[in-house]
């Protein structure tokens, strides 16, 4: 009895000895994978408060909220979806959200102004500046010498970006008249009283749709990348929105704001493959106040995802051009390498 039970001992010593290699080749299989979300390991979710803009800067994240309210995100998300930049800009530092999508410029000033607060995760909006006319006189930015444009977005990237073109192609003797936001001025040009104006989309959309007089006249973008190439200044893209992150909170949550990066991405792709679901849910979380505009302006929007070395090229010589027309626009001097994340 007692020879066989040493028997039973060694062939079960035996097993064990095997199915420990096996047991951690599978480990080491499974933590070398790269594809898999940094939360995939069993665990509580990681909290993340989230803010983004309506229009185009909050597009991109529509399907991501979606999953946000029905819990199936890798993080636990809650969010703000704010009318104005300066609804999110002081909260954010604050530290009463953890990520949020605002215009490019405001990134890099609060970065400055908050001493390394915030760093940038990546772009999510490229150009989407229209110049409207009711009429059809506007061929060129030359054309808008002598006339009076009116323009939503005073201290912040259109109006940094009227200006730079307008210096830069030597048009002078333009009255820019500022209005307080996007929507105002887009009642102001179907209502008659601004013959002229530059609006982002998806208020384009609106006004067009509503005014069959109103046209496009200028597309900002194709004039901003005429006019970089002519200076030699190649590479700079006009890049209108971004998603900044907390710079504490990246140090404290590294996988949760890898899981952000990864779902965000996924959004940005599903909205631009699926456009009549991404405009339900650009009416639904009011991102855009109505499916059928979100439908046609969301083409027009220019919505990408774009980060690392990509990212950093391009906005550099995008926030140099900003500098040299005005070192403001910027935060007063240009983000250091501390600013990318």
């Amino acid at each position: 009895m007692r020879k066989n039970l040493g028997k039973l001992l060694a062939l079960l010593l035996a097993a064990m000895m095997l199915a420990l290699p096996l047991s951690s080749c599978g480990k080491e299989e499974g933590g070398a994978s790269s594809a898999q979300p940094a939360s995939s390991a069993a665990g509580p979710k990681t909290e993340v408060r989230l803010a983004t803009l309506k229009g185009p800067t909050g597009i991109g994240m529509t399907y991501l909220l979606e999953k946000a309210e029905a819990k199936t995100a890798l993080n636990d998300y809650s969010y703000v979806i704010a009318n104005a930049p300066d609804e999110i800009s002081a909260r954010l530092v604050a530290g009463e959200y953890d990520i949020a999508a605002v215009p490019t410029n405001l990134a890099a000033t609060l970065y400055n102004a908050s001493n390394g607060k915030v760093k940038l995760l990546n772009l999510n909006t490229l150009g989407v500046l229209y110049v409207l006319e009711k009429g059809d006189s506007i061929k060129s930015l030359a054309d808008l010498s002598g006339k009076t444009i009116y323009v939503s977005g005073q201290a912040a990237t259109p109006e940094y970006v009227l200006d730079y073109l307008l210096e830069a192609n030597g048009v002078e003797d333009v009255d820019i008249e500022f209005v307080a936001d996007h929507a105002a001025l887009a009642t102001m040009a179907t209502s008659g009283k601004a013959d002229i104006c530059m609006l982002p989309e998806p208020n384009v959309t609106a006004v067009v749709t509503q005014d069959k007089d109103i046209r496009v006249a200028l597309n900002m973008t194709d004039e901003w990348n005429k006019t970089v190439e002519k200076k030699g200044l190649g590479g700079s893209v006009l890049s209108m929105g971004c998603v900044v992150v907390r710079t504490e909170f990246a140090e404290k949550n590294p996988d949760a704001v890898k899981n952000f990066m990864t779902e965000y991405k996924e959004s940005v792709e599903k909205v631009n493959a699926d456009v009549d679901g991404a405009a339900q849910l650009c009416e639904r979380f009011e991102i855009v106040p109505k499916a059928a505009i979100a439908k046609q302006a969301i083409p027009r929007c220019n919505i990408v995802y774009i980060d690392g070395e990509q990212m950093k090229t391009q906005v550099e010589n995008f926030y140099k051009v900003l500098f040299d027309a005005n070192p403001k626009s910027v935060g007063g001097k240009l983000p250091d390498a501390n600013f990318y994340y």
